[in-house]
């Protein structure tokens, strides 16, 4: 083997003419940095100028194909730019010089620290335990005695998290080597970021080597979920992805931990639960037009199995018999009659029931509607795998019209942007799936919060972070490289984009939902400050399920900061290719839905469709239709921020009841957004009975949780900006029935890092609440603060289309647009309208 002290005098000398091409003075600097660092240790004052030689280094290397650290990027953001008044933080200090080394080691030899030889099983089943073995082949680096083996954990791993303090309990890990004569002594070290502590270091498992070194050729290998103690195993997530992270790290002897390469595993869905399908919105009379059927496990996870046929009833009546065997079919279908159909899957057995969105058929559509992604991640970033098997599920599961894979800047290096082009470039089909190369600039809050960047097609150079640190310089950056009508940005709500300020031709539209929740307050905010910005959801997804998220437990222990379903980006366009959907958005013909519900929404003021700037009236008619995926409960027109009106829906009886719970996430300056509320207690029907209850809409199994005992639900969920229900089915009511609801203390979880305030911790109550008459909703407000919440009752028996029609007058510079509340809480909102006045800036 050679030693250690050989290999630390060899990144302290000058680099030999290494394994990836540099020009001949990034490596002349590059060699000087080695020798800087085996002189004399990183400092703050050296900080900024080392890191820029570093970045630059690993940049070209990842374009050779070269392995970079995870972090690097990510330090090669924050090191140049420390907050004002403060140097550079310690952390990325201290891990300059590893990184220098870890560089110059794969330099002089690529696989100086080795290879993942096996992981077995490499295929498992969601939400069950497992023993998975991880073999590494030390590199020629070696491992010198007292160096160590660390296992640590992805943040989006979803897995149950490693022990070895019991032998009988879950996810039990040890280690043997193939070297006899090595020992291994239990020690622990710090992690952060996605394959640690996220916002700060967590300790992990490491193994210290007694006895003797390990040598080149030597193995090592991991049991996650050892069962030769009694453990059940390794418990695996509750969804699917073709590479599942199991982070590794090796100190080789010098007491720093260098990341290894990513041992991975895929995971497959479960039985068959339910069927979803995906229509497209709109079609022409006398069209044919492809149906995707897809069966699914309990957590909406592509299934595997025996996988039944289905009937398909059209509007509540037999169609056809679609045959079973396949996960994943398409049936062809036509109609030709215009109006709304409905589209209903039973098996045979009638276990796997579901159904599709609705398919309004239209003659001679001039426009339709293009569902799409906008805001997602993979394993490039802090999510789970490739840049592939995201675009894979796109396409196959989710049947979106549209997508991007917007990995974080920080975490991004050259090599990774050619790739993510590359792999877009190859996905992209107009007709099948437009696919917008983009990014996520990520800063934080105070320096402009994070913003999706989106290009026409592939080819185009990002304006990353490490170049442009604050709001300011990235659109500058951005109008320097390219022609304004190529590129499109969109500020993201959770880690707050800055609404004070708004390029008018690049940054037209805004997230206003994800599934770290629903913030229409944030579009509000922007058109307050006289921004005309459209309005788009989108899911924020990490487990390359973009499209169709459900939310997911990151962390088993407790409900993720992800933990509702991703909305959509529904945009109204002439084709299906990607200038006319890059156009659309760009000109704010979208508009906003949550869940993966595709509820359509068309309305127009004055004749004019939304988005658009129309001229000066007194007299404002705003009239659409919005056909739901469920009971539509309220249709809402806003004006300049305030609800001007609301539809009224008539509601027929019902032996239902529903309870709902609702929460603010705004908050009242320049912060980010107020965390979710866990809604956590119980309903008991006093003077009455309960025949059942369930949770309405799509809910989270991995956190939701509802049960019932006699006349009594007990329930677990969240809410943040948005509601949910629970419909509870009475078996025996009376004038005097009563529902006494109690929740329990709490206090909100899963924001992103605040500046101006602390999340609210709000007490237990008790409520008794009045059944309601079919046209009224009881509701109890519940102030925290500054914030009121609410709990209300209703009846359900709510229409599922909706035609309607508003009339206002107003002042010049008065804008509009309408949103739509289903009883399951899922939501779509229209991109605003402006009438006269001020043109824009």
């Amino acid at each position: 083997m050679r030693s250690l002290v050989t290999a630390l005098c060899l990144a302290a000398t000058a680099l030999p003419a290494g394994a990836y091409d540099l020009d001949r003075d990034l490596r002349r600097r590059a060699r000087q940095l080695v020798d800087d660092v085996a002189a004399e240790p990183t400092t703050p004052a050296t900080a900024v100028e080392r890191m820029a030689v570093l970045l630059e280094w690993a940049n070209a290397a990842s374009l050779e194909g070269a392995f970079v650290p995870k972090n690097l990027t990510l330090a090669g953001a924050y090191v140049p730019h420390p907050a004002p008044g403060t140097e550079v933080r310690p952390r990325f200090v201290r891990e300059i010089d590893p990184y220098i080394r870890q560089l110059a080691w794969l330099d002089n030899d690529p696989e100086a620290f080795g290879e993942i030889s096996s992981v077995t099983p490499s295929v498992v089943e969601a939400s069950t335990f497992q023993t998975i073995e991880v073999t590494w082949r030390v590199g020629s680096l070696g491992v010198a005695e007292g160096g160590a083996i660390l296992a640590s954990r992805h943040m989006a791993g979803g897995y149950s998290r490693l022990q070895r303090a019991d032998a009988e309990a879950d996810s039990f890990l040890t280690i043997v080597s193939s070297n006899p004569a090595v020992r291994f002594e239990n020690d622990e070290a710090p992690v952060v970021g996605p394959y640690g502590g996220f916002r700060a270091a967590q300790r992990f498992p490491a193994y210290r080597l007694v006895g003797a070194a390990l040598d080149e050729g030597d193995t090592v290998t991991l049991t996650y979920g050892d069962r030769s103690g009694g453990s059940r195993g390794f418990g695996i997530g509750p969804f699917t992805n073709t590479a599942i992270a199991l982070p590794l790290f090796v100190d080789p002897g010098d007491g720093s931990f260098y990341e290894l390469p990513l041992p991975t595993y895929e995971v497959i869905g479960g039985a068959p639960a339910r069927v979803h399908g995906f229509a497209p919105s709109i079609v022409a009379t006398g069209e044919t037009f492809a149906v995707s059927l897809r069966t699914e496990d309990h957590n909406y996870n592509r299934a595997t199995g025996d996988i039944p046929a289905y009937q398909l009833r059209v509007n509540g009546r037999p169609h056809s018999q679609v045959a079973g065997g396949e996960a994943i079919r398409e049936i062809e279908l036509r109609f030709d009659s215009p109006g709304v159909y409905r589209l209903d899957l039973l098996s045979p057995d009638g276990t796997v029931a579901g159904n599709a969105n609705p398919v309004w058929v239209r003659d001679d559509p001039q426009r339709r509607i293009y569902w799409g992604e906008t805001h997602g991640h993979c394993g490039f970033a802090e999510g789970q795998g490739t840049p592939r098997g995201y675009f894979d599920f796109a396409r196959d599961d989710a049947k979106l019209d549209f997508v991007t894979l917007s990995e974080h800047d920080i975490w991004l290096t050259d090599g990774k942007w050619r790739t993510l082009n590359q792999v877009a470039k190859e996905y992209h089909r107009d007709g099948e799936l437009v696919v917008f190369p983009g990014y996520e600039w990520s800063t934080p809050r105070a320096r402009g919060g994070h913003h999706n960047v989106f290009f026409r097609g592939p080819g185009f150079d990002r304006v990353p972070v490490q170049e442009a640190w604050n709001l300011t310089m990235l659109y500058r950056g951005l109008r320097a490289k390219h022609a304004i009508e190529d590129v499109l940005i969109i500020p993201h709500a959770h880690q707050a984009g800055d609404w004070r300020l708004s390029d008018l031709e690049m940054e037209t539209l805004i997230e206003i939902m994800s599934g770290h929740g629903t913030f229409e307050w944030f579009g509000q905010a922007f058109l307050d400050n006289g921004h005309r910005v459209g309005f788009v959801g989108a899911s924020d997804d990490h487990i390359g399920h973009p499209g169709y998220s459900p939310g997911h437990a990151a962390n088993p222990a407790r409900r993720s900061n992800i933990f509702q379903f991703g909305g959509l980006a529904g945009a109204w366009a002439p084709a299906h290719s990607a200038d006319s959907i890059f156009d659309a958005l760009k000109a704010r013909s979208a508009y906003a839905t949550t869940g993966s519900q595709r509820i359509i929404l068309d309305a127009s003021l004055n004749g004019q469709p939304m988005g658009t700037e129309v001229a000066r009236s007194e007299t404002r008619t705003i009239e659409g239709r919005a056909i739901g995926t469920g009971p539509i409960r309220r249709v809402d027109l806003i004006r300049n921020g305030d609800v001007l009106s609301s539809w009224e829906l008539e509601r027929s009886s019902s032996p239902e009841v529903a309870v709902s719970f609702h929460s603010d996430s705004w908050v009242p300056f320049r912060d980010n957004p107020r965390g979710h509320i866990t809604w956590r207690g119980s309903v008991t029907v006093e003077n009455g009975r309960l025949a059942d209850a369930r949770l309405v809409g799509t809910p989270n199994w991995t956190s939701d949780e509802l049960s019932v005992d006699g006349d009594t639900v007990t329930f677990d969920v969240a809410t943040r900006g948005a509601r949910r229900a629970i419909s509870l089915e009475l078996a025996d009511s009376s004038p005097s029935t009563r529902l006494r609801v109690e929740l329990a203390e709490g206090r909100e979880t899963g924001t992103a890092p605040t500046q101006l305030r602390t999340p609210d911790a709000y007490p237990a109550r008790t409520l008794n609440m009045r059944i309601p008459s079919t046209d009224e909703v009881v509701t109890e407000t519940l102030s925290t603060g500054i914030y009121e919440d609410s709990v209300s009752v209703e009846r359900p028996g709510l229409p599922d289309d909706v035609t309607f029609a508003f009339t206002d007058s107003g002042d010049p510079d008065d804008w509009y647009y309408v949103r739509v509340e289903q009883l399951d809480g899922h939501l779509a909102w229209s991109s605003p309208w402006w009438v006269g006045g001020e043109r824009p800036r």
